[in-house]
């Protein structure tokens, strides 16, 4: 065969394979696998075909025929959303509504007390406030975040005088929203002892931890001066004071790094970066706790209790019967973001984790997502509630038949991780609503997601579930819009769910003790 018949027919092949896939779309890594073309030749072959009219690249590095470039309109049997909105809104009796104002966390980096730490998820704290207000969760209200990643819920309910209680999978997050609490500081001290540990400059005496790419995440001068800093931090005495310079030691490990979080970790060029910058930025932060806690401690009066956070999984914690007024969170969404590989540095160097082992350890815990031991998504046996969601057993087949016909997919198995997504949300939701007291509300911010070619509405089906729960859906409104990662003409939302354990609302008189199950223990 002569160079130019294998051209042709390579690129005979590839169009082949491009089609199968359908709306689905291939990667270039796919196509070798499939086609059994080595990788560099079909590259080539792409580069041919795209000058064409046959085949269009898509979302991230994903390539289609040009009759599948706009999801939804070439394929008869693709449910998206306005299929599901129509038997939603049916089903409940409800008008999707738009809700205005913040959601995201960004507007937190600019709050005192919640800009001590940078955080990529979650939701702002302007938005908590607002739902607090619109409910009476006030003075000698209980509130509850299952999933609070760096603090947002508990620390807004106690500035408003109500009672924040955080549970989170994630140590780091844990000690981050813990550390928040901490108001009685004293900032000149903090100050001060914050010039001390920046003084000494010897050669450091503890260990790099344990991470292999450590020496590739930080420059050598960098790297010794974080060492350094840390040192100095963790042999002070333990007080609210080395909480407080532990977390803003924290606050600066991706800024000093050659990493970047947007908002999955990442390597990326910095400029301008010296021994001097952990220093610099160290100093930074604590000037901003310190102004902060100046701030909170004129309105001391204003006050609720000291927060609660508790490390572990909400599924498994077992609040007193309807003692909380209100529960708001965030869960991960479907397929969501591994939090592990994403916060590993921060695991590794403030020694929440020590190993490997350690960290798939907590992977293997948390919320199924596409990076869970491939045996956890095979051995688990969906719960009665999941099974019975018409919804999400026709979402979970189609993302099967899509990765069949396509061929080749980061994972075969995405339709029994998704699946198991919902299944370990269950337990929190039933737990939740045991916690309520009647007529309490669970907000719930979530989102929908698209994977093999599959529109999921997960914030939808979360809905679902919690009214076989025994919640009433109350409101559902759409917050903001947002494009998929797989496909970016394909338009994905961030929603509110408003769920209400039936019953008459009954103001609290008091703030009744908080037990938890004996694996639950504070962040150190």
């Amino acid at each position: 065969m002569n160079p130019a018949t294998a051209r042709v027919s390579e690129a005979d092949l590839v169009v082949e394979a491009i089609g199968r896939a359908a709306f689905t779309g291939i990667t270039a890594k796919q196509l070798s696998e499939v086609t059994q073309i080595p990788a560099a030749r079909v590259s080539d072959r792409l580069g041919e075909l795209s000058t064409g009219e046959t085949i269009t690249r898509i979302g991230r590095g994903l390539w289609v025929l040009r009759r599948f470039a706009v999801l939804g309109k070439s394929e008869p049997g693709f449910r998206g959303p306005a299929f599901y909105d129509r038997q939603f809104k049916r089903h409940f009796g409800l008008k999707i509504g738009l809700k205005e104002g913040e959601i995201q966390f960004n507007p937190n980096e600019r709050r005192p007390v919640h800009r001590w730490w940078p955080y990529v998820q979650g939701f702002s704290a302007g938005f908590v406030a607002e739902t607090c207000r619109l409910y009476g969760a006030g003075r000698g209200a209980v509130v509850v975040d299952p999933f609070s990643g760096s603090g947002t819920v508990p620390v807004t309910a106690r500035m408003l005088g109500a009672k924040g209680i955080g549970i989170d999978m994630m140590p780091i997050a844990a000690f981050v929203a813990s550390a928040k609490g901490e108001w009685d500081a004293d900032p000149s001290e903090l100050s001060a002892i914050a010039q001390l540990v920046t003084r000494d400059r010897s050669p450091p005496t503890i260990p790099k931890p344990f991470l292999r790419e450590t020496d590739r995440q930080f420059q050598p001068e960098i790297l010794q001066s974080l060492l350094r800093l840390k040192e100095n931090i963790w042999n002070l005495e333990d007080t609210p004071n080395k909480t407080l310079l532990k977390l803003s030691f924290a606050s600066i490990l991706i800024h000093s790094s050659n990493l970047k979080r947007a908002p999955c970790l990442g390597y990326t060029k910095k400029l301008g970066l010296s021994a001097e910058t952990p220093f610099t930025l160290f100093l930074e932060g604590v000037r901003r706790i310190a102004d902060d806690l100046r701030t909170l401690q004129a309105q001391r009066g204003s006050w609720g209790p000291r927060i609660d956070i508790f490390v572990g999984s909400s599924a498994k914690l077992l609040l007193p019967e309807a003692t909380v007024d209100l529960a708001i969170t965030s869960p991960p969404y479907v397929n969501g973001m591994d939090y592990v590989m994403n916060y590993k540095i921060d695991l590794a160097w403030m020694e929440c984790i020590d190993s490997y082992k350690g960290l798939a350890h907590l992977r293997a815990s948390m919320v199924a997502c596409d990076n869970i031991p491939r045996s956890t998504a095979a051995d688990h046996l969906p719960s009665k509630t999941v099974r019975s969601d018409k919804w999400l057993e026709s979402v979970s087949r189609s993302i099967d038949r899509n990765i069949r016909t396509k061929g080749s997919y980061r994972r075969g198995d995405m339709g029994a991780i998704v699946t198991k997504y919902f299944d370990d949300l269950v337990p929190v939701m039933q737990n939740i609503y045991y916690a309520l007291k009647p007529g309490g509300r669970f907000v719930v911010v979530n989102g929908d997601s698209l994977i093999a070619g599959t529109y999921i509405p997960g914030d939808m089906i979360f809905a679902r579930l919690a009214s076989e729960v025994g919640f009433e859906v109350e409101s559902f409104e759409v917050a903001r819009t947002r494009r998929s990662g797989q496909r970016r003409d394909f338009m994905l939302r961030e929603s509110i769910a408003t769920l209400r354990k039936p019953g008459p609302y009954v103001p609290p008189k008091r703030i009744r003790a908080f037990h938890t199950l004996e694996d639950f223990e504070p962040p150190n």
